[in-house]
């Protein structure tokens, strides 16, 4: 952020002096000479060569040659005006591979060699790539000129556009506190894209950490290459990747680029899920991936050992028209195959890059690339939320299903242990000789099965169903014991409740439990169960009411007999916390001793 705040600074720094009517050259760009040979001359046999007038502009079109010496003549006569008051000017190359500068002193001339990988003896402007070096009037050649020595190992560039700049000791004070209005759009763009694709780069760590899923981190490391090959724009950003040794910067800067292509490769491959969607393609893609490994293997080693091998251009350019053909073939084959909406994430963001990097290649200009690459983060960004939501939601769908199966098991639990009771009943009245009863339980339970059998498709029933299936179930039971106890239902006066849902048969082992082991044992000649539903914003609420012995007394009755532990309240508290979306720890079931029996209170999630 601090270097973006500089950068606007300097902005508005350029406005000011433009408004303050600045009107000198920066720069002055001095008109030079050359004479081309592939022989090795010292500089009396060059003096003399100037002499006899053998320097002479370039010829429209001349590309410079490997294994040749361009010798530069610059007069500065004419700048020498502006330089009244300096004792000395500030020099800027421009297109070199190798330079050296013959300079003027006490004991005759003095040739200083400058290589760009390996000696580089210019200074570079803060904000801006541009490189200089400080001469004192006092070395200039005859007091007014400057001879150079160039060499070109492997760049083939274009003679013509060669420019040799100079300025003032002011000029160059105002430089270094100035940015053009081109190199500023140039890097705000590329801090912009930047910032962006650190922060992306970042959240995909986390993700892939949270989450293990590979596509995550090769997206990750695709940034991060990015954020490598990018930062050449800005000598700011360059400088945290190792700028001020060029050899080395020029390596990473080169191996990036393949690695780009290798990780990009890689993450459309897990983000398309190949291995399983399109087995062939895949093998075609992890060929590719290995391909790209040693290509990058052996550019990293030429430019290590030479970053002038005119080889590793080639190889250079070989990846970057193979990888474009790949992509633009790529993308129409998964158009046509490919089962899923993701693909279209991936043809958007290939083309878009893919196209940025080609313009660069042949227009020279990074940023075409730059604003593919920020497009193209854009829409992977967008591409994974939507395959995030995507799984999220099948996830989801997966759960429901799973928490239904699990719901209808429970609920299968419940459902015999009520009908083994029930039947048990009709068998003793049978056996008894209490027809009439026998038939009429019959009748009921035929009725319950009948309405419990209807519903058993769904997992959730309405409380108005609920209800009649416990209205039901507490007849069966009141036939059972001789009409030995008494229900009652009370509801709210607003009857919207009994359209809420509930799992069904979720209160009935509670209606069970009251009268079996709370009302029955009783002595008492009035026996009641009061059954009471209300709600709030998450939960219906059900209180189930006896006036029965308690909880303490029944305890003691169930442990003279030892009576097997019934699992209908564990299967119950079971299905509650299966069917609470909150995932909340929260206490459904709350027990309470009263006076005269025992409270209930059952809180169901809303579904």
């Amino acid at each position: 952020m601090k270097y973006a705040l500089a950068l606007f600074s300097l902005f508005l720094f350029q406005v000011s002096v433009s408004a303050q009517g600045f009107k000198g050259e920066l720069y002055y760009s001095a008109d030079a000479k050359f004479f081309e040979t592939s022989d090795s001359l010292s500089f009396d046999q060059i003096l003399i060569l100037s002499q006899k007038r053998q320097f002479n502009p370039w010829a429209e079109g001349d590309l410079s040659q490997t294994e040749v010496s361009y010798w530069v003549e610059i007069d500065l006569e004419d700048f020498l005006n502006e330089l009244e008051g300096f004792d000395s000017l500030y020099f800027y190359p421009y297109g070199y591979e190798i330079m050296d500068l013959y300079l003027q002193n006490s004991k005759g001339v003095q040739r200083i060699e400058s290589d760009r990988y390996y000696n580089n003896i210019f200074d570079r402007i803060q904000y801006q790539s541009t490189q200089y070096f400080k001469i004192s009037k006092s070395q200039l050649v005859d007091n007014q000129q400057l001879f150079l020595r160039l060499e070109y190992v492997r760049s083939k560039i274009d003679l013509t556009r060669l420019r040799f700049r100079f300025s003032t000791p002011a000029g160059h004070n105002l430089l270094t506190r100035y940015i053009s209005a081109n190199s500023f759009k140039s890097q705000l763009l590329a801090y912009f894209f930047l910032g962006v694709a650190a922060v992306l780069m970042i959240f995909n760590l986390i993700l892939f950490f949270n989450m293990k899923e590979r596509q995550y981190i090769y997206y990750g490391v695709f940034l991060l290459f990015q954020l490598m090959y990018y930062s050449q724009i800005s000598p700011l950003l360059a400088s945290f990747f190792g700028y001020e040794s060029r050899h080395f910067y020029f390596w990473i800067g080169t191996v990036s680029q393949v690695l780009i292509n290798l990780s990009y490769l890689l993450f459309i491959r897990h983000f398309l899920d190949f291995k399983v969607t399109l087995p062939r393609f895949d093998k075609v893609v992890t060929g590719i991936a290995i391909l790209l490994i040693i290509i990058a293997s052996l550019v990293g080693v030429i430019i290590w050992l030479n970053p002038y091998s005119e080889l590793q251009e080639h190889v250079m350019n070989g990846q970057r028209l193979f990888m474009a053909a790949f992509a633009f073939g790529g993308v129409v084959y998964l158009w046509k195959v490919y089962p899923n909406k993701l693909v279209y994430f991936v043809i958007a963001g290939t083309v878009v890059f893919t196209t940025g990097a080609l313009m660069t290649m042949f227009l020279f200009n990074l940023d075409y690339m730059v604003a593919g690459s920020a497009i193209e983060s854009t829409i992977f960004a967008l591409g994974l939320s939507y395959k995030i939501k995507t799984i999220t939601q099948e996830n989801q769908k997966a759960q429901l299903e799973s928490l239904s199966s699990k719901l209808g098991a429970l609920r299968a639990q419940i459902n015999p242990h009520f009908i083994f009771n029930s039947l048990s009943s009709i068998q003793y009245l049978i056996q008894s000789e209490q027809k009439t009863k026998a038939l009429s339980y019959l009748t009921k339970f035929s009725k319950f099965v009948r309405q419990v059998l209807e519903n058993s498709i769904d997992v959730n029933v309405t409380l108005e169903k609920e209800i009649e299936l416990l209205k039901v179930y507490l007849d069966l039971e009141a036939l059972r014991f001789d009409h030995a106890f008494e229900y009652h239902f009370e509801m709210p006066e607003e009857d919207s409740l009994i359209f809420q849902e509930v799992p069904l048969m979720i209160i009935q082992p509670f209606v069970e439990n009251a009268v079996k082991h709370g009302l029955m044992p009783s002595p008492k000649d009035e026996k009641h169960l009061w059954l009471r539903f209300k709600e709030d914003e998450h939960f219906i609420f059900c209180e189930v009411e006896d006036n029965g012995i308690g909880r303490k007394a029944a305890k003691e009755r169930k442990n003279k007999t030892r009576h097997r532990p019934s699992r209908g309240l564990m299967l119950t508290e079971e299905r509650l916390k299966l069917s609470n979306s909150w995932k909340e720890d929260v206490q459904y079931i709350e027990f309470k001793d009263l006076a005269q029996g025992t409270l209930v209170i059952i809180k169901i999630p809303k579904q």
